[in-house]
């Protein structure tokens, strides 16, 4: 089976379970009225208490205290060979990466929701 295409209201999850919804995509291409997520379009989503799209925060603590992770950074798997808006490559239900957390170096994040599943396409 094909993974999905990620669009807006598409939800990512930090390698800690916090959860954040996507808010921005490129209007040129959409499904059921949702904007397609292309590639760059993931990078910088926090997962701090109180930041846009958040819908759980980022739990991760030391004995200093909170330590959310605070960014995405860009996609290193999970895009599209094949479908591409305005020759950038769409982001797909595989989609995963690393997160900036200034007290866990191995943060990740990935897909958990990608809003829609109408469109698929190949990896």
């Amino acid at each position: 089976m094909m993974p999905n295409v990620l669009v807006v209201g598409g939800v990512l999850a930090c390698s800690h379970q916090g959860r954040a919804k996507l808010s921005s995509g490129d209007s040129r291409l959409t499904v059921d009225g949702n904007d397609a997520v292309v590639r760059g379009q993931e990078v910088g989503i926090s997962f701090a208490t109180g930041s846009p799209g958040v819908e759980a925060p980022c739990p991760f603590s030391t004995n200093a205290g909170p330590s959310p992770c605070a960014a995405t950074l860009a996609a290193t798997a999970g895009f599209s060979s094949k479908l591409t808006v305005g020759g950038v490559q769409v982001l797909l239900d595989t989609a995963l990466g690393n997160a900036t957390n200034p007290q866990d170096s191995s943060a990740t994040w990935s897909v958990a929701d990608p809003g829609q599943r109408k469109l698929t396409a190949d990896e």
